[in-house]
Order: C-alpha cells, then sequence, then structure tokens
C-alpha cells in the first residue's frame, strides 16, 4: 500500500495545484476506502490525470493497485540477473517469464512451455533484445 500511495498523493497535490483536479476531488482520493480510490485514480486517468510517479502515464506503469501484485500471490519475483541471457532461458524452462516491459528484473510464473503461451492467448514482443510475453488484445 505504501508504493501505492507513494504515487497518489504526491499526483493528487499536483493535479490540484494544476487546477486539473477540485479540492473535493483531492479529498474524496484523501479519505475514501482503498478500492473506491482505485476506482476514483482509474477514472480521473481516462482524462489524462497521470498517477504514474512521472506523471506522464497510468499509475500501473510504476505500482500495481493494492492487493493485485503478482509477487504478493507468489507468482512473481524481481531477478537481479535479468540482463543474463541463461539467466532468462533458464527460467523460462522452468515456466518463469519476463511479462512487463516497463519492469525488465519482473518474471511471472505461467508454468507452460512458451510453445504453449500464444495457446493461452499471449503473444511475444521484442523489445530491448528481450522476449516478453503479454496478452494478445
Amino acid at each position: 500500500m505504501g508504493l501505492w500511495k507513494s504515487r497518489v498523493i504526491p499526483a493528487t497535490e499536483h493535479w490540484l495545484k494544476l487546477g486539473r483536479i477540485t479540492a473535493d476531488d483531492a479529498d474524496v482520493l484523501a479519505n475514501c476506502s482503498i478500492t473506491e480510490q482505485i476506482a476514483k485514480v482509474f477514472e480521473l486517468e481516462q482524462s489524462a490525470i497521470w498517477f504514474a510517479k512521472d506523471l506522464s502515464k497510468s499509475i500501473v506503469y510504476s505500482v500495481a493497485p493494492p492487493g493485485t501484485s503478482q509477487h504478493l500471490s507468489m507468482l512473481a519475483f524481481d531477478v537481479a540477473e535479468f540482463d543474463d541471457a541463461t539467466v532468462r532461458r533458464i527460467l523460462a524452462e522452468h515456466g518463469w517469464y519476463q511479462t512487463v516491459i516497463s519492469d525488465l528484473p519482473h518474471f511471472t510464473y505461467l508454468g507452460i512451455t512458451e510453445a504453449d503461451l500464444p495457446v493461452h492467448g499471449l503473444k511475444n514482443v521484442e523489445h530491448g533484445g528481450r522476449r516478453f510475453w503479454v496478452p494478445d488484445i
């Protein structure tokens, strides 16, 4: 929850100062339940009121909404050696793949072979010499 708040609080102050949100909007964001806050943030982002750390894109580029992290459910972990192609190959052999282009150390457990990933709705995206498996939407 701390990472989420570290994005929401400064962004709220920024957009309030610029007049893009009202004091009432800021008050709601500060005092509502986390479920309501998540919904409100996504609603504001539909109007290009961004909550990522750099305020130029969606908050989900820098943090998962509270309760939704794959890390918490032990389906993902960050790998310090993510630049090492051998490490990436070994992880893939055991069902772990890079799935978030904006988070290079992040590996998600998908538990199937690379050949089976497209059958399960994923597509391969090449970026920076790496293979990422993302939803084919």
